[in-house]
């Protein structure tokens, strides 16, 4: 479950200061948010999304696991399960982190992240301009592929039960149902 701990203002480097670096931490308009540690299901699919994303993404960008902080502003940190940053875009990787907006980010639910991903990620995602926003749920066992239209997220492509997830950005980009929800 995830929890806002710690009163008052939040900053990025109030958070690499005074947590311990072995926690997980996300910041959201200045508050603190303590990330639990995910459990193997939710990190089998994770490797999944990575591996079939990095398997497309070479030649034109680069793509990166979770733990990872992802600084929009200094009172807005995430930590996305999976994110993938163009060649046109990599001046805001650095040595220790992501500055700016990546491309693609990829959240991979959690019995106490639904609300999180379904509607504050979202949100945030889509204010701060991720051009796209994939959202897989182990729990309804569900992909939703969102995509920035005229700042605003659209469903672009969708998988309940069978099918295939696409992305716009990435023409070579998809997860099939069984691909991600299959026996492993």
């Amino acid at each position: 479950m995830l929890t806002t701990i710690h009163s008052g203002i939040w900053t990025y480097q109030r958070l690499l200061e005074e947590t311990p670096s072995e926690a997980r931490y996300e910041i959201r308009n200045y508050h603190l948010i303590e990330m639990p540690s995910p459990i193997t299901q939710h990190q089998r699919i994770v490797g999944k999304v990575y591996r079939s994303l990095f398997q497309v993404s070479v030649q034109i960008g680069e793509v990166f696991i979770s733990p990872l902080d992802v600084v929009f502003d200094e009172g807005n940190v995430c930590e996305p399960d999976v994110l993938f940053i163009s060649n046109e875009n990599k001046d805001i990787i650095t040595k220790k982190n992501i500055v700016g907006v990546p491309d693609l980010l990829v959240e991979v639910v959690s019995k106490g992240s639904v609300v999180r991903d379904y509607v504050e990620k979202k949100n945030d995602y889509e204010n701060f301009g991720v051009k796209e926003y994939w959202l897989i749920d182990p729990l309804n066992e569900t992909i939703i592929v969102h995509s920035l239209e005229d700042k605003k997220y659209k469903v672009f492509s969708s998988v309940e039960e069978q099918g295939t997830a696409k992305s716009k950005i990435l023409p070579d980009f998809e997860l099939s149902f069984e691909e991600i929800f299959g026996v492993d």
